[in-house]
């Protein structure tokens, strides 16, 4: 249970930066963002994730808003991270958590091509 609350911690503590720097931005961008922690675009993030926890960025997509979602996790410890960036706006940690499992998809035959 120490893993659990160490890591619960070092998630906090991110996210403390994060809303720091979210605060320095001004009112207007807390406004927009209330229920997220957010930043403007920035490697740092990434380094920080793969530096604290391990994680790499493991998918990424644009939902139908034009966002770029990216899921950052960690094979070994399991840990995971959900970032959103917005079109020239900040990125967001929307969802972090443990237990993350990635697996692949079997491979299905194409019609037509036999195994």
């Amino acid at each position: 249970m120490n893993q659990v609350h160490a890591h619960v911690a070092r998630k906090a503590a991110i996210a403390g930066i994060m809303a720091l720097a979210l605060m320095a931005l001004g009112p207007r961008q807390a406004e927009a963002q209330p229920a997220k922690v957010c930043l403007p675009p920035t490697a740092s993030l990434i380094e920080q994730l793969g530096t604290e926890y391990g994680e790499v960025l493991t998918a990424a997509g644009v939902d139908a808003a034009g966002n770029l979602v990216q899921v950052y996790s960690s094979d070994d410890r399991g840990t995971w991270t959900i970032a959103v960036t917005t079109p020239g706006g900040p990125t967001c940690i929307v969802s972090t958590g443990e237990g993350w499992v990635r697996e692949q998809a079997a491979e299905i035959q194409t019609p037509g091509n036999p195994a």
